[in-house]
């Protein structure tokens, strides 16, 4: 293969967009070391600071989202888009890659409409169950789709260019160990370990519902929750350790945890899946075709997770504790939820990439 075959990642707006991308790229420099990589992401620190600390080259474009409802925004959004566009093409043009890897989002729009005008291959990746307006968009110019969930919820048009790979999740995310866990959040492994995790931005109505209910989940397990930036709760417990966020610890928190309560983001119920985690989804909804409540479907339908609606989260003590105290159906669920998705996604795009390569 050349080694001036180069493959931009774009992707961008959350972490959710960065981290499967990363996953991808470690199987690629595996397949191939001499391939050149470079990723366009938005210029948000959280994003720089997850790709300075993985080691890809990475440049910055400036995009907008779509204003929803009327707005000054909705004004200034046109010229600021055919910008992003006129951005992206001028990095398409110094960088020359060969092909397009998209993880969708809003960053992606103006990248991968000037790359079909420079009639650059796209390969699209569309993690939830149901296409938002990015994958819509891109999957219409893209050469193949892959999905993290089956197809069956995609308009027909773009099914017929669609293969389920699954999420790809990073090989670091299997390599914890509980030991570190324990170092890490000073919990003695004697007691169970719930960990709530708001996703990548954080949940207000996850963190409103531990504090409301605070006493009595620390009456039952020690507690790690990521709450998410600028929405930390102000307690303080030898048994609960929080965060706003966390990369390099995540490994490790998830080897101790017994239990986890999370959103219904489709990165993390994947990496919940490679682990065989047990888990009580609370899916976000109302919010882009309510696309959280029909990830946690599938699985919820297969008996592989706990799914408890928002408006039910003044129960979410009950749910802790009646999967805590069995052991068996947490295995059990663990287990199932394992077979749900595909484990090897990151290979399967990467062999995908290099095909269209």
């Amino acid at each position: 293969m050349s080694h001036h075959s180069a493959i931009l990642f774009c992707g961008g707006g959350s972490l959710g967009h960065i981290t499967p991308s990363l996953a991808v790229w470690e199987e690629l420099k595996k397949i191939d070391p001499g391939l050149s990589v470079v990723f366009l992401c938005a210029d948000r620190s959280d994003e720089r600071a997850i790709l300075e600390s993985s080691g890809i080259p990475f440049r910055t474009i400036h995009a907008g989202k779509f204003p929803r409802g009327f707005s000054i925004r909705l004004l200034t959004f046109p010229a600021l888009f055919i910008c992003s566009i006129i951005e992206s093409a001028i990095a398409l043009r110094s960088i020359k890659p060969s092909v397009i890897f998209s993880k969708g989002g809003y960053v992606s729009v103006p990248v991968c409409l000037a790359a079909y005008l420079f009639r650059i291959p796209i390969v699209l990746h569309a993690s939830d169950s149901v296409p938002n307006i990015s994958d819509r968009l891109i999957g219409r110019i893209a050469r193949t789709i892959c999905t993290g969930f089956p197809t069956d919820t995609f308009p027909s048009a773009l099914r017929k260019k669609a293969i389920q790979t699954g999420n790809p999740v990073r090989s670091m995310i299997a390599s914890g160990l509980r030991a570190a866990g324990q170092r890490i959040t000073g919990f003695s492994g004697k007691r169970p370990v719930l960990m709530i995790i708001g996703g990548s931005q954080g949940s207000l109505a996850l963190n409103e519902a531990v504090d409301l209910q605070f006493d009595r989940l620390v009456a039952l397990a020690d507690i790690i929750h990521l709450t998410g930036t600028g929405k930390e709760l102000q307690r303080t417990h030898a048994r609960y350790w929080a965060r706003p966020s966390v990369i390099e610890e995540l490994p490790h928190l998830y080897a101790l945890a017994d239990l986890v309560v999370t959103r219904a983001g489709a990165g993390t119920l994947s990496e919940l899946s490679l682990l065989g985690k047990a888990a009580i989804v609370v899916p976000l909804t109302g919010v882009a075709h309510d696309h959280q409540l029909k990830n946690a479907e599938i699985p919820a339908a297969a008996g592989a997770i706990d799914l408890l609606k928002e408006e039910r989260l003044a129960v979410l003590t009950e749910h802790v504790q009646s999967l805590l105290t069995n052991h068996d159906r947490r295995r059990m669920t663990g287990d199932t939820l394992r077979k749900i998705f595909p484990f090897d996604a990151a290979r399967r795009i990467a062999g995908i990439l290099l095909d269209v390569l």
